[in-house]
C-alpha cells in the first residue's frame, strides 16, 4: 500500500477540524499516512478540539529549523539527486506566482522542499497530498522534481485565493479534488487543458456517528436561541446577523445570539453590538473545542451564518447534523448543502433584513423548525458524512474503495435508531 504523506500549513489550526476526520477514516481503513506541516500554528489559530495536542505530537514540522538542518538536507539533495533539485530550483524562479520577485517568495522554499524530501526518502513515502493549493502546492511541485514522487492538492476555497501558478499547480499535480461542484466546474472552465483524471468532486464532511442530534429544550422565559459558529473575520458576515438581530429585538421579539469563534474583528463586531443597543443580547464565546461547539449548538433553536463567501461550510454541515434548523447564505458552496425550504433556509449575502424575516419566521413556527432540523440531518447523513469524502480520496490513491465503505457503511448506520425530539 502506498505511503502517504498529508501536508498541511500550521497544523493543527481550529478549521483543519474536517482535514482530521478526513485523516482519521483513512487510517481506520488502513493507510499509512505521515503528517507534514510547515510551521507550528500560533497560540490564536491552534485548534482547541479534544484531537489537537496529540496531532501536534505527531506532526513532522519543516520551519523554523536549524541551519545545520537546512544546510545538511540541501546537500543531501544536492549529492543525491542532484538534476531534481536543479529542476526544484529552476520551479522556484520560474514559476508565476502572484507574489513577486520569485528570488524573494518562491526560491526560499527550496529549503524546505530538501527538509521534506528527505523526510520523504527517510520514511519510505510514496505519495504527498497538499490540504492546500498554496505553498504546501508548491513543495508538492519541488519534492515531486526532487524525488520524483507525485502529489495531489484538495483545493478547499476560491481558486483566485491561492497566489497564482493555478494552471502550473493543477498541471503538475497527479489530481486535485474539489470540495464543491462549483470550484470543479471552474476548474473545468478556466483549465481545459487538465487531463479528465486530474480534478474530482470530492465534498468534506461531518462524522455523523458522533454528531447526533439529542432532545431539545425551550428557554424557560421563550427566548429564542440563535447561534452562529465562525471566525470573526468580515466574509464571515456577523456584522450582518447582528443588525439582524437589532430588527428582531426592535419588533419586540425574545431573541439572544451567541458567537463561537475567535478572530481580528471581535473587537468591532463588540463595538457594533453596543452601539445597536444589543450587547445584553449578543454573547462573545470565543473559539471552542467541538465538544463545546456540540454542545453550544444542541442548546439552541436556529444556526445562522451570513457569510459572504463560503467555499462549502463545515460548520452549516455540524448544525443540520445535529438537527439545528439551520439558516445560510447563496454564496460560494452553501447551496450545494442546503435546499432552501427543505432542509435548511437560504438568503441572500448582505441582507440584513431578508435574514431578520428569516429568523422571524423560524422563530414563529416550532413545527417548521422540527421539520427543517430533521430534513438537515438526513441530507448531511445522507450526502456529506465525513466517510464518503474521505473514501472518495481513498478511491482515487488506490483505485478501489474502502473495504467499510463496500461492506459496512451504510446510510442506516449514520441516522440514529431512536429519532429524538427535536421540538
Amino acid at each position: 500500500m502506498k505511503k502517504i504523506g498529508y501536508l498541511i500549513p500550521e497544523f493543527p489550526g481550529q478549521t483543519h477540524i474536517w482535514m482530521w476526520r478526513e485523516l482519521s477514516h483513512m487510517r481506520e481503513w488502513g493507510v499509512p499516512i505521515t503528517i507534514f506541516s510547515t510551521r507550528r500554528p500560533s497560540p490564536e489559530v491552534r485548534a482547541r478540539h479534544a484531537f489537537a495536542e496529540a496531532a501536534e505530537s505527531e506532526t513532522v514540522y519543516l520551519w523554523p529549523t536549524s541551519a545545520l538542518r537546512i544546510l545538511s538536507s540541501f546537500f543531501w539533495a544536492i549529492f543525491l539527486h542532484p538534476l531534481g533539485t536543479l529542476r526544484a530550483i529552476e520551479c522556484g524562479l520560474t514559476l508565476p506566482v502572484d507574489k513577486r520577485p520569485a528570488l524573494k517568495t518562491v526560491l526560499p522554499l527550496v529549503f524546505p522542499a530538501c527538509l521534506l524530501a528527505k523526510q520523504c526518502s527517510r520514511i519510505g513515502i510514496t505519495h504527498l497530498h497538499s490540504h492546500t493549493c498554496s505553498n504546501s502546492a508548491v513543495l508538492g511541485m519541488m519534492v515531486k522534481r526532487i524525488l520524483g514522487i507525485p502529489f495531489s492538492m484538495t483545493l478547499n476555497a476560491n481558486i483566485e485565493w491561492w497566489g497564482g501558478a493555478m494552471k502550473e499547480k493543477f498541471s503538475d499535480a497527479e489530481f486535485t479534488v474539489a470540495i464543491t461542484q462549483w470550484l470543479l466546474d471552474q476548474m473545468h472552465r478556466d483549465f481545459p487543458m487538465l487531463r479528465s483524471d486530474q480534478s474530482l468532486l470530492g465534498r468534506i464532511g461531518v462524522d455523523t456517528r458522533q454528531w447526533i442530534p439529542s432532545g431539545f429544550s425551550e428557554s424557560p422565559d421563550g427566548t429564542i436561541r440563535l447561534i452562529t459558529v465562525g471566525r470573526l473575520h468580515p466574509s464571515k458576515g456577523h456584522d450582518i446577523l447582528l443588525r439582524s438581530v437589532k430588527m428582531l429585538v426592535d419588533r419586540r421579539k425574545r431573541v439572544s445570539l451567541r458567537l463561537a469563534g475567535s478572530g481580528g474583528e471581535q473587537s468591532s463586531l463588540e463595538q457594533l453590538a453596543e452601539e445597536l443597543g444589543i450587547s445584553d443580547n449578543v454573547k462573545f464565546l470565543g473559539s471552542l473545542s467541538e465538544e463545546r461547539v456540540v454542545a453550544e449548538l444542541q442548546s439552541s433553536d436556529i444556526f445562522a451564518l451570513a457569510s459572504h463567501a463560503e467555499p462549502l461550510g463545515v460548520v452549516y454541515m455540524e448544525a443540520m447534523a445535529l438537527g439545528i434548523p439551520t439558516i445560510g447564505t447563496r454564496a460560494g458552496g452553501v447551496g450545494e448543502i442546503i435546499t432552501d425550504g427543505v432542509d435548511g433556509v437560504l438568503v441572500p449575502p448582505n441582507d440584513a433584513e431578508a435574514l431578520a424575516e428569516a429568523i422571524e419566521s423560524l422563530m414563529a413556527d416550532p413545527q417548521r423548525r422540527m421539520t427543517i432540523g430533521r430534513a438537515g440531518r438526513e441530507t448531511i447523513a445522507s450526502n456529506f458524512d465525513s466517510r464518503i469524502g474521505a473514501a472518495t480520496l481513498y478511491k482515487r490513491l488506490f483505485g478501489a474503495s474502502p473495504e467499510l465503505v463496500l461492506g459496512k457503511f451504510t446510510h442506516c448506520e449514520l441516522t440514529p435508531m431512536i429519532e429524538p425530539e427535536l421540538g
